[in-house]
This record gives C-alpha cells, sequence and structure tokens, in this order.
C-alpha cells in the first residue's frame, strides 16, 4: 500500500471481524516499526468494543503487543468515541501492574493518565477522575500528571458550559 492511503485502508479494514483479525495477524509477523504503529492505529479505531478491550489486554499481557506499545494502544483506544471510557477503566482496574511495568513517573503513565482523560468533559467525570487519584494519593502526589489531566478535565467541563448551547442552536439551524 503507498504510505499516504496506508492509515485510512487499515482503519476502513479494521471495522469487521475479518479485516481486525487479517490486520492483528499482519501485526504480528511485520518487521517495520511505522507498519506496526499504523496497525495498531487502526485496530484501535474499531467499534466493537469487545475488540478494544482484547486489544488493551494484549498490550498488557506483552506477548502479541510489545509492552512498550502499551501506552500508544491505551492513548489510541481513548481517542476512539467508543474506548475511551474502556480506556479509563482499564488504566483505573490495572494501575498496579501498570506501575509495576513502568515507573510511577515515566512517559508512560502520563500518557496513560492524560490520555484517557483527555475526552472527559462533565462534572460526573471529574468526580470519578478525582475520586481515583484520592485513591492512589501517596502515588497521585508524585506525579505532574494527575494535574495536567484534572486541569484539562476543568478546561474541557468549561468549554462544554460555554459552548453547548450555542452549538447546538448552530446545528440546529444548520438541519433545517
Amino acid at each position: 500500500l503507498p504510505t499516504d492511503v496506508a492509515d485510512t485502508v487499515f482503519s476502513v479494514g479494521a471495522q469487521d471481524d475479518y479485516g481486525w483479525t487479517s490486520l492483528l495477524h499482519i501485526y504480528k509477523i511485520s518487521l517495520s516499526e511505522a507498519q506496526k504503529k499504523k496497525i495498531l492505529f487502526a485496530l484501535a479505531t474499531s467499534r466493537d468494543t469487545d475488540k478494544l478491550q482484547r486489544l488493551l489486554a494484549m498490550g498488557l499481557e506483552g506477548e502479541v503487543i510489545r509492552s512498550q506499545d502499551l501506552s500508544y494502544v491505551v492513548w489510541m483506544v481513548a481517542r476512539n468515541p467508543k474506548g475511551y471510557h474502556l480506556a479509563w477503566n482499564f488504566v483505573k482496574q490495572n494501575w498496579d501492574t501498570l506501575v509495576e511495568k513502568f515507573q510511577l513517573g515515566s512517559s508512560c503513565i502520563r500518557s496513560m493518565i492524560v490520555g484517557t482523560t483527555g475526552q472527559f468533559s462533565f462534572p460526573e467525570e471529574l468526580t470519578e477522575v478525582q475520586q481515583f487519584f484520592e485513591s492512589i494519593k501517596e502515588q497521585a502526589s508524585q506525579l505532574r500528571a494527575t494535574q495536567i489531566a484534572l486541569d484539562n478535565l476543568q478546561k474541557n467541563i468549561r468549554w462544554v458550559q460555554r459552548n453547548l448551547e450555542t452549538l447546538r442552536n448552530w446545528l440546529n439551524e444548520q438541519m433545517k
């Protein structure tokens, strides 16, 4: 495939069972790091939450998807509208394992914290994130990423509060 269309072709292919499985097989045998990244990106675009959970589990397991690619996988799943809550729940549920695999202050941990909370924009989500950070208070105090995540979440909430009604009205006007 030409490199300028590979992302699109892979992402479209990842939307059905056969394509997703085929891409995973190609990922396993590929020697190209660039191709592996494109395939992980595509696999994470699936609308099937079971496949997204499987992708996260394979990243944690480290056999099919290398452990060093786990933070990228978590981040990519978190960018998916069907996956951002899955990715956040994955980080919460596997926190101790993640901290064992990666050092507490590592860029991988930072990427997972900031990446999984980046789509949140409601007060209930802020409360949930704050409660989780409170539950890991000793570790969270050592992480600058927790404050970055909370700040971003608060900005997202303010943006929605300021702009949602205007955006909704504009969209309604365009639909007429």
